[in-house]
């Protein structure tokens, strides 16, 4: 451990060395840089103002020059003379040319030559004589220069031996055709003579307007190449630029101004090297510091890491301490060994944090369904909020209970009903956000949310705020699910703690669906009634009703059925009141079946055989399309089927007895008023209901009776016709004979003798 101990000692020392070192370095080399930038600068900023000074003196000579020479050649005397020959008696015009010429020769800069020609009389004046074009050895240069395209131009005279510029105008001025040529010549030396004053370092060059050497003064004048600075003075169309090139092997500092007099071009050319040359002496000292500001740094990075290290010599002695630990003897350094327990214990942490929030999770839904059972206290509530990372800062808090309407008009079955519970919770929980609720629960058949918020509201704003969310669920779940849904809404509360009471009137709102219809959203002060209504049963169409089920009248039953709910619910009535009264018509309806011995023997079906299940599934109704449905298929459809069934088997029974007396009577003046004295009927109920059953009126089966026994008499005996008529009550055989052709087309006698043989 010692050697490690020694290895890492001097890892620390060299990282503390580091530390100090590298921001003293950095603070060096940006201070030199720096201040090498700023000399820079300052040279530069300098130079700029120097080279504009010497441009604004240049140019200003050169526009006195410009300015006098304009008023000479304008002077009528100048002018009248450029029509006039080369001729003796214009002497005396020529002297006073030239006397005023010389006058007006008063400039800063020497002017080498100033000349005046005639182009038409061709001749011409200068500072030395009066001269004719025969006279000239440069006469194509002066005459080059009628051909300028301005009348008024600098040009550039490139003669080794002694260079310089000329000013050259046009005589008369703003002429078309010139008649004569104003030549002002000016010494490059001259010109750079002037470039000279004023500039303590560098070099400064004058360029014409095709970049072309003018003059240069300074230091280095004649030393540079300036190849490689005319492409970059091309490519720079500004009036002033700066910038740095080479220029033989050395990096010069470069600044540039173009006239807009005549567009020369003012060059200021300053090796870097020089332009830093103040600076190289900061650096010097600044070396100096920080070698000591370095050594410095080490003094106090031995002492603090030796410091520092202690803590580190313990720990690592504290955790190899264990000789039961493997770990400890295979780890070959100590901050590897630090590591891997750390990393060990921060895994179990890890472990033992997801396992909690996994339990949270949990317990989550467990704590709400607590609360809105009333099973949470008042003083635990704020703890428990912020343990199960809830908001704590709700001013108001309220219950929104949600319900499928109905399965069997959808896609889904009974069975999916607690699945598509828990996808409307997750569907809830996306659109609410999450500082806006609580995580759903689930009870029964609803799904309960409790919303809230921070800030108070009035009571619209609070409908409002509440109507905005439930409806966004709303259309979800009709989009995604194709469900529809309803959902009651309780009011809004201050305390958290009141949530049971909020919880109730949410369900409570729901059960006014049964008035309103599926797809509700129902706020329980819109739909609890504020007065109770004494009752909202409708007795007289409930009485009719049963009348017409026991009458067995399907029309008349539905309609008075749908007359029924309207009533029922067409009053607003508390909710009880509507389950009530639904009750009592199923009562109604029930003892119309025992009215008719049906208690024992329920109609097809079993909706009949359990009191409690009739009970559960009348209260589980929550439409009114749904109950008056369920009304009429579960109830009044079995039931009248039942009453139709005893019907026809007691009329069957009726006309059975009624057929035996025939069969009995049929010899006698059997009538039916003497069938309907037997049987204990009236006369006008039992021959409607024999017609009924046997599809023939009483006279006619009986009738029909006689004539077959007559048949058969007449075949299987030799009874005279006579004695039959007598036997089946004809007082005249002629009657019976009468009758017999008219229902078999032949007389008896005939039927005897076709049949007798057979």
């Amino acid at each position: 451990m010692k050697n490690r101990s020694g290895k890492y000692f001097i890892r620390l020392l060299l990282f503390c060395l580091l530390i100090g070192s590298i921001p003293v370095i950095v603070v060096g080399i940006a201070s030199y840089y720096m201040s090498s930038s700023i000399v820079q600068d300052k040279v530069n900023e300098r130079s700029m103002d120097a080279l504009q000074q010497t441009q604004l003196r240049v140019e200003q000579i050169l526009k006195t020059i410009d300015h006098s020479v304009t008023q000479y050649i304008s002077s009528p005397l100048v002018v009248n003379a450029m029509s006039l020959p080369y001729a003796a008696e214009h002497y005396q015009i020529y002297n006073e040319m030239y006397q005023s010429m010389v006058r007006s020769q008063t400039f800063e800069l020497t002017i080498s030559n100033m000349t005046i020609v005639n182009l038409n009389g061709q001749w011409g004046i200068d500072n030395n004589n009066i001269f004719t074009f025969d006279d000239l050895k440069n006469l194509d240069q002066l005459l080059r220069y009628e051909q300028l395209p301005s009348f008024s131009a600098w040009v550039t005279n490139k003669d080794d031996r002694s260079p310089s510029i000329s000013l050259v105008k046009k005589i008369p001025l703003n002429s078309l055709k010139a008649n004569g040529l104003a030549i002002v010549t000016i010494a490059e030396s001259e010109l750079s003579r002037l470039l000279k004053e004023g500039n303590q370092s560098g070099t400064v060059l004058v360029l014409d307007n095709g970049y072309e050497l003018l003059s240069e003064g300074g230091a280095a004048r004649g030393q540079l190449s300036l190849d490689p600075l005319i492409p970059e003075l091309k490519r720079n169309k500004e009036s002033t630029t700066q910038f740095d090139v080479s220029l033989d092997g050395d990096e010069t500092s470069i600044i540039a101004r173009q006239s807009s007099y005549n567009r020369w071009t003012y060059v200021s050319a300053i090796s870097i090297k020089d332009m830093t040359k103040d600076s190289r002496s900061i650096g010097w000292v600044t070396l100096a510091a920080c070698l000591l500001m370095i050594l410095s740094t080490c003094g106090l990075a031995l002492f603090g890491s030796r410091s520092f290290y202690q803590p580190i010599r313990q720990l690592v002695s504290a955790i190899a301490a264990k000789p039961d630990d493997p770990q400890a003897v295979e780890t070959k350094d100590e901050f590897a060994l630090i590591g891997a327990r750390l990393q060990s214990m921060l895994q179990k942490e890890d472990k033992l944090s997801a396992q909690v929030a996994g339990k949270i999770r949990e317990m989550r839904p467990f704590f709400v369904l607590k609360l809105i059972r009333g099973e949470e206290k008042n003083s635990q509530l704020p703890a428990k909020l912020k343990e199960y990372g809830y908001p704590d800062d709700w001013q108001w808090h309220a219950v929104l209970a949600i319900q499928i309407d109905f399965l069997d008009q959808s896609n889904y079955r009974e069975e999916d009903r607690d699945l598509l519970l828990f996808a409307i919770a997750n569907i809830a929980a996306e659109l609410i956000p999450s500082h806006e609720r609580l995580d759903p629960v689930f009870t029964e058949q609803s799904l309960i949310t409790l919303v809230g918020g921070s800030e108070k509201r009035e009571e619209t704003e609070y409908k409002s705020w509440l109507f905005d969310r439930v409806e966004l669920v709303q259309k979800a779940v009709g989009q995604y699910l194709s469900l529809p849904i309803s959902i009651g809404i309780s009011r809004p509360r201050q305390r958290l703690i009141d949530a049971p009471a909020s919880c109730e009137e949410a369900l409570e709102a729901l059960r006014y669906r049964i008035r309103s219809g599926p797809g509700s959203i129902l706020f329980i002060d819109d739909v609890r009634p504020g007065d109770s209504i004494a009752g909202v049963f409708p007795h007289r169409v409930a009485k009719e009703l049963c009348d017409a089920v026991k009458l067995a009248d399907w029309t008349r039953s539905k309609e008075l059925l749908d007359q029924c709910m309207a009533l029922i619910f067409g009053e607003q009535a508390d909710w009880r009141q509507y389950q009530m009264s639904l009750i009592r018509l199923y009562t109604m309806l029930m003892e119309l079946m025992q009215s008719n011995s049906m208690l024992h023997e329920p109609p097809d079906g079993s909706a009949f055989s359990s009191d409690q299940e009739l009970f559960h599934q009348i209260l589980g109704l929550q439409s009114q399309e749904t109950i008056r449905t369920w009304f009429y298929d579960t109830v009044i459809v079995p039931l009248m089927n039942r009453i139709e069934q005893q019907r026809k088997s007691h009329a069957k029974q009726i006309s059975d007895q009624v057929l035996q007396m025939i069969d009995q009577g049929f010899e006698t003046e059997l009538t039916l008023e003497a069938c309907a004295a037997k049987l204990n009927y009236h006369p006008n109920h039992l021959g409607p209901l024999f017609s009924r059953e046997t599809g023939i009126s009483f006279s006619e089966c009986l009738q029909q009776y006689r004539l077959q026994m007559a048949k058969k008499w007449l075949v299987e005996t030799d009874m005279k016709i006579g004695d039959i008529a007598e036997r089946l009550t004809y007082t005249n055989p002629q009657n019976f004979i009468r009758f017999f052709r008219k229902m078999e087309n032949m007389t008896p006698g005939q039927y005897r003798q076709q049949h007798v043989g057979q």
